[in-house]
């Protein structure tokens, strides 16, 4: 693995700053790098789970975000080095158990609009979570982090790192400098996204 990426993957878990009984967890958007959650099981021997539930875990298993516990050790952070930079998903810090914690998220990603009709919230691609956390109330803060201590966001620039936490104001983002990895080739399911995709309405 090159230095930077290394390099990289101990300035995220430095910034992780674990307190009693936290765990860091990732939340993969698989429509971005399914192999990034794939080979948290097939290399490292690490649980990933659907934030799907039913026929859809399935039938969309492609394209659903996963969440997956980053081991101790670090070297999953290696893989997501790797991936910085390419919008693949976010860091979380928090206490919660997985079952906890996974019920939380998918509240979040399963939302509903002024209509009662039910979308998909896609929290966990860095783009969007830079554009929302900003407007968040007090009240919008602490009911997005719920048990999360904090979240690790990349930065539109690959050499910074937004660290967020719920605050009294709403929600506070300091970027942090951390070392940019070497340019890689884009993957296949990256070359259609450019901007910001939109949040789109669908069934749970």
């Amino acid at each position: 693995m090159p230095d930077r990426e290394m390099e990289l993957g101990t300035a995220l878990w430095r910034l992780a700053a674990l307190q009693g009984g936290e765990r860091l967890y990732g939340v993969v958007d698989g429509a971005r790098s399914i192999k990034l959650a794939t080979d948290a099981y097939l290399k490292y021997g690490q649980a990933f789970r659907s934030l799907f539930e039913g026929p859809s875990a399935n039938d969309l298993g492609g394209v659903a975000p996963y969440l997956v516990e980053v081991d101790p050790s670090g070297r999953y952070l290696g893989l997501w080095a790797q991936r910085w930079g390419t919008h693949s998903g976010i860091l979380l810090v928090t206490s919660a158990q997985p079952d906890a914690l996974r019920e939380h998220l998918r509240g979040l990603f399963v939302a509903e609009d002024e209509q009662g009709q039910e979308f998909f919230f896609r929290f966990y691609d860095p783009r969007v979570l830079r554009v929302y956390l900003p407007t968040c109330t007090p009240q919008e803060a602490r009911e997005f982090f719920g048990p999360v201590r904090r979240i690790l966001v990349e930065d539109a620039q690959p050499d910074g790192v937004l660290l967020c936490t719920a605050s009294a104001t709403g929600v506070q983002m300091q970027r942090l400098p951390v070392p940019a990895p070497a340019p890689a080739e884009p993957a296949a399911q990256d070359a259609a996204a450019d901007g910001a995709p939109q949040t789109e309405g669908a069934d749970k």
